[in-house]
């Protein structure tokens, strides 16, 4: 199965996070990064949280993305974590190599009063173990 994960998972430019912005990566050979198996599942999942929902229309990818941008100045409480799991949730389970998102939880996370954190368990095709993806929402206005 080890040799089937890169094909069946895909692979794409890694990129890499700085300052908030995200970049290619260089392979040690100083050609572009590749994000293979699970490596790009885990890049492709955080990219489609990341990105506006309709914000690749225009390159014919309307239902692309999440809204999780429309919660940004809203308090981190309770409703508001019931709402991001649920705009997680959908823009995660339109990938095609997701089955489903199977648990979720979103907490503040400590020291940091304006980001809810979600944890995910993600039912992946042709996988057994459950992938676990964790990612951050600045609520913050800044």
């Amino acid at each position: 199965m080890a040799t089937e994960r890169p094909q069946l998972f895909g692979n794409d430019l890694r990129l890499f996070e700085r300052g908030g912005d995200y970049d290619l990566t260089p392979d040690r050979k100083g050609d572009l990064g590749v994000a293979e198996g699970n490596d790009n599942i885990v890049q492709a999942l955080t990219l489609r949280l990341l990105v506006r929902r309709g914000e690749l229309a225009a390159l014919g990818w309307p239902n692309y993305g999440s809204r999780l941008h429309e919660l940004i100045g809203e308090p981190n409480n309770r409703r508001t974590h019931t709402v991001l799991m649920a705009h997680a949730r959908a823009a995660v389970e339109q990938d095609p190599r997701v089955v489903e998102v199977t648990a979720m939880r979103a907490y503040v996370l400590p020291g940091e009063r304006d980001v809810a954190r979600l944890e995910m368990e993600i039912q992946l095709i042709a996988e057994n173990n459950p992938l676990n993806l964790v990612f951050d929402v600045r609520l913050g206005n800044s």
